[in-house]
């Protein structure tokens, strides 16, 4: 699936700046960057990421993979682009796009009202819930089990308005999907919220009786994934969705889905 070469970036002190970030304009990435800046042809696109699994992260060479890595990959290589990488934690995401660290967001984000009033997203490229995961020798079977419990959620989330809807005994914060489960294993937290294809394709890669995902469950986010991209950026944001439209009347894209533990339900039109 993926031939186009990859280069990373890692973001130094951005969570100290992202106050000014936010409120910084669309590019000191350069002419020949996604968008252009002046209407030219797209060479480059740099895509932000948390690098977390199974979304979009690197691997030791510094290759993309991943869900959304192999979509923007896919489309990419149709569009004769290249794609750079800015790696920073996921809170920061947005600003770093924002400040022109990053042409887009491909790190599953959910579409929220919330996040529509900052960035444009683009069409849908897949949907997803939370899970609920907890210890191997848990005995909740429902949401409604976490009330008054510590609920532990990853900052910049959108779970976060869902373990604050349960009034749990205290909310503890993790920086990245990892700390979260390694939270989980060690029973820092009774419970946490996180992206169900996370935990599944973690579990596959790396099986844990410490930790277990409830089910059946029934998400309380059943969330819209899609890129997102500068309000200003409306050559990148047409780009990514005529992109996208030809991904999916591919068989390709069911493949990647498909490798990453997601299923038709998981799809959308």
């Amino acid at each position: 699936m993926k031939s186009r070469r990859t280069t990373t970036s890692f973001a130094a002190a951005v969570m100290g700046v992202a106050l000014t970030l936010t409120a910084c304009g669309g590019g000191d990435t350069g002419g020949d960057a996604a968008g252009g800046g002046d209407g030219g042809a797209i060479e480059t696109i740099t895509i932000a990421t948390s690098n977390d699994a199974p979304f979009s992260f690197t691997d030791e060479s510094g290759a993309l993979q991943g869900i959304d890595g192999e979509m923007i990959n896919w489309i990419a290589d149709k569009k004769g682009w290249e794609v750079e990488v800015f790696v920073s934690e996921f809170a920061t995401l947005i600003p770093a796009i924002q400040a022109g660290k990053a042409d887009a967001v491909v790190d599953a984000m959910y579409i929220t009202d919330v996040r529509k009033e900052q960035v444009d997203f683009t069409d849908t490229w897949y949907q997803q819930g939370e899970g609920m995961v907890v210890p191997g020798d848990s005995t909740m079977t429902n949401r409604d089990d976490a009330k008054g419990t510590v609920i532990g959620v990853q900052t910049g989330t959108t779970f976060i308005e869902l373990a604050e809807s349960l009034e749990p005994k205290e909310i503890k914060y993790f920086d990245s999907q990892a700390a979260l489960l390694k939270a989980v294993e060690n029973k820092q937290v009774d419970v946490v919220f996180t992206d169900a294809a996370v935990v599944a394709y973690s579990l596959v890669q790396n099986p844990n009786d410490a930790i277990k995902i409830v089910d059946p469950y029934e998400p309380y986010f059943p969330g819209l994934i899609g890129a997102a991209v500068t309000k200003e950026n409306t050559q990148l944001l047409e780009e990514l969705n005529s992109g996208l439209a030809e991904l999916k009347a591919s068989p390709d894209y069911m493949e990647i889905l498909t490798k990453y533990g997601l299923t038709e339900s998981n799809a959308v039109d």
